[in-house]
């Protein structure tokens, strides 16, 4: 269980920042488009897309090193 800690650490970041990209994405457009704010909020929420995405990637990756080693191993 301790080995597959970081699984689960990337998981849920993740999880939380695909969570809080999809609720702030929806409020930031409509300030965008009636309020004429500043694209620096939609800035923040793509950050938070791009951080999820690289995370889904790293646990996919390490994964399947995982699973190399443990064939390697047995």
């Amino acid at each position: 269980m301790i080995d597959y800690l970081w699984i689960y650490i990337l998981s849920g970041v993740a999880l939380l920042s695909l969570v809080l990209f999809l609720l702030t994405l929806s409020r930031d457009l409509f300030l965008v488009k009636r309020l004429k704010a500043k694209k620096i909020a939609l800035f923040a929420n793509f950050s938070l897309l791009i951080l999820s995405l690289m995370s889904l990637a790293l646990i996919i990756y390490l994964f399947i090193l995982l699973k190399e080693q443990i064939n390697l191993i047995g």
